[in-house]
């Protein structure tokens, strides 16, 4: 997979999600190793539907949990 920042090399990482004290997830991101960006699903559906004016994901912060 390429970067869609830089086209640079992508590769799978194993992220530790903290939500809180106790609530702890681990993900799998995708991570370009030229620029270090960091990409996970949740990531990309929220950007692609940023671009299209709506939101699926909401925060802990607005009142609303992280699932849809």
């Amino acid at each position: 997979m390429k970067c869609p920042h830089c086209l640079g090399f992508m590769v799978i990482d194993a992220c530790l999600n903290m939500e809180g004290d106790r609530n702890k997830v681990w993900i799998e991101e995708w991570r370009c190793l030229n620029c270090g960006e960091v990409f996970d699903l949740r990531t990309l559906e929220n950007r692609a539907l940023q671009r299209q004016g709506r939101h699926l994901w909401r925060t802990r912060e607005a009142g609303h949990s992280l699932v849809r």
